[in-house]
């Protein structure tokens, strides 16, 4: 029985780029109509490739809606230009990660393996571009980081991130030790130096 794939969130180059990868497998049926905004509509596909840039459209409410559907794997395509972007859909707890840069047999790999509910060796925490990567911080380090450079809390990022309070203070302690900084206005000051997006009151300013 075929694999349904989607693609969700792309512009139409990158689609259709996406489209040609996956219908060199004989193995996938690739869905070129897939409404994003009602994922509990009409024929459902097992796996959904999701391009992480969608996120600035909505903030994320299309791919929030996706993931807790729980009825497909979500995929997250990113970018190793802008390893930011992938960070938030990966927070939001999606089945995988792939980057847009890697080769065609990388892609449908990633994609059998989401659709066979293991994505081993993928997690986005895991495999997210390197952001931080000069100072070896974790993956999840990362997402942490981002969120106090976005300007949130400690007990929000436990929420946003679905981790314990505890798990965000060892984090940023130890983020904290590898970036070289002691306070969180420091830790925002590196962190916009080095790629992690700004939140709107730094965008602003």
């Amino acid at each position: 029985m075929a694999i349904v794939v989607a693609v969700a969130g792309a512009g139409d180059v990158v689609t259709r780029g996406l489209w040609h990868v996956l219908g060199q497998a004989p193995d996938l049926e690739v869905m070129q109509e897939y409404p994003l905004a009602f994922p509990h509509v009409g024929v459902l596909p097992d796996v959904v490739l999701y391009d992480a840039v969608a996120i600035r459209r909505d903030d994320g409410a299309e791919l929030t809606a996706l993931i807790d559907a729980r009825e497909t794997a979500v995929v997250v395509v990113g970018r190793e230009l802008r390893p930011d972007l992938a960070l938030r859909p990966c927070a939001r707890r999606a089945t995988g990660y792939v980057s847009l840069e890697a080769s065609a047999c990388e892609i449908l790999s990633v994609v059998r393996e989401a659709a066979g509910g293991t994505a081993a060796g993928r997690s986005c925490v895991d495999h997210a571009p390197a952001l931080g990567g000069e100072v070896h911080l974790t993956g999840r380090e990362v997402m942490v980081l981002a969120d106090i450079v976005r300007g949130f809390a400690n007990v929000e990022i436990a929420g946003r991130q679905n981790i314990s309070l505890n798990t965000v203070k060892t984090c940023v302690r130890s983020a904290y030790r590898k970036i070289g900084v002691t306070t969180r206005a420091q830790a925002v000051s590196w962190g916009l130096q080095h790629g992690f997006p700004p939140g709107e009151s730094h965008a602003a300013g």
